[in-house]
């Protein structure tokens, strides 16, 4: 069972941007972020890997708890974590109690 995190450990601010692409006049598809929500998050890093293929790539994996947010619990996988300029794609939302606390999923390359 997942423990929610005490409030003083939920020190790093995050934002969380909705990646829907939009169609132009033209037809053209481009991207368009909006941001969904801001909050205080604990993270917790799950792992780290080095990747060389042609060039070397840094895998990073990692998992921020927020409080409940419904539209986060949503739109889940068509999320963008951003934490210190850092842009993490979210691959999973996971409830946490009932509707207490959600944790947050994500990886990048670097």
């Amino acid at each position: 069972m997942r423990k929610n995190p005490y409030i003083g450990q939920m020190d790093r601010r995050i934002s969380l941007f909705d990646k829907n692409p939009l169609r132009s006049d033209s037809g053209a598809e481009k991207r368009s972020e909006v941001l969904v929500t801001s909050a205080w998050a604990y993270m917790q890093e799950v792992s780290g890997s080095e990747d060389t293929d042609g060039k070397i790539k840094h895998l990073v994996n990692r998992t921020y708890t927020i409080r409940f947010n419904a539209i986060v619990k949503e739109k889940s996988n068509s999320l963008v974590l951003m934490d210190d300029s850092m842009r993490y794609e979210v691959i999973h939302v996971i409830e946490i109690g009932r509707r207490e606390h959600l944790e947050i999923r994500v990886k990048a390359y670097e």
